[in-house]
């Protein structure tokens, strides 16, 4: 299943059927930018493997440009430049044995955004509950289950209640991630280069599935 854009708007999911209905009528062209699962990102026709089944594309129209000359969403920005000194902060714990405080007041910041974006009625909790409580010692080994496996879980249904196109989250990689934190400690820090790994994953995961809701409903 596919889904495209027109005018700054996301339509799909569609067949491939249908996108050479709209091919042939001339509603999308080469430069139709289109999304389906298991792409990193969004794509021009041309650059996907449309490009080959709809067979001759209608030129791109001599005006049209690509989204990416327009203004990026002030609220993306704040999620990617966060995202930004998140990855500072964990070079400076490589360099110079820093960091490791501002990374993880960087990564709070993304969860609680996160959690203000998926609100809805029947959610696991609000965003001060779920953040708040990963602070609360012995209860935090339980909590941050649910504050972290939780939001994927979430994000996930949205994706799907709202025709978000984004790749879902693994929900395995976040158990895992928990895992070898709370193991780091027995292993005498041996897991804590895997948690780091894993933390990083997680996290671009994170700002880019709230820059997805952020776009899609603005859209």
């Amino acid at each position: 299943m596919w889904y495209y854009t027109l005018n700054n708007q996301q339509y799909g999911p569609v067949d491939e059927a249908k996108m050479k209905e709209l091919a042939a009528s001339g509603v999308i062209n080469a430069s139709t930018f289109v999304w389906t699962q298991g792409m990193a990102a969004w794509a021009p026709i041309s650059q996907t493997a449309l490009a080959s089944q709809l067979g001759n594309l209608p030129p791109a129209p001599p005006a049209y440009y690509a989204p990416a000359a327009i203004a990026k969403d002030p609220e993306v920005e704040k999620n990617d430049t966060l995202f930004m000194w998140f990855w500072i902060s964990l070079i400076g714990i490589l360099l110079f044995g820093i960091g490791l405080i501002p990374a993880a007041v960087l990564f709070f910041i993304l969860i609680y955004r996160s959690w203000k974006a998926v609100q809805h009625e029947g959610v696991r909790g609000n965003p001060d509950k779920m953040t708040a409580f990963c602070f609360i010692p012995g209860w935090n080994f339980y909590w941050m289950f649910p504050a972290f496996r939780g939001l994927a879980k979430e994000f996930n249904d949205m994706f799907i209640k709202e025709n978000i196109a984004q790749e879902p989250f693994n929900l395995d990689l976040v158990t895992w991630m928990l895992i070898c934190l709370f193991a780091s400690g027995i292993t005498f820090g041996l897991s804590a280069i895997a948690f780091i790994v894993l933390w990083i994953i997680y996290t671009s995961k994170v700002k880019n599935a709230l820059n997805a809701v952020v776009l899609a409903r603005k859209a």
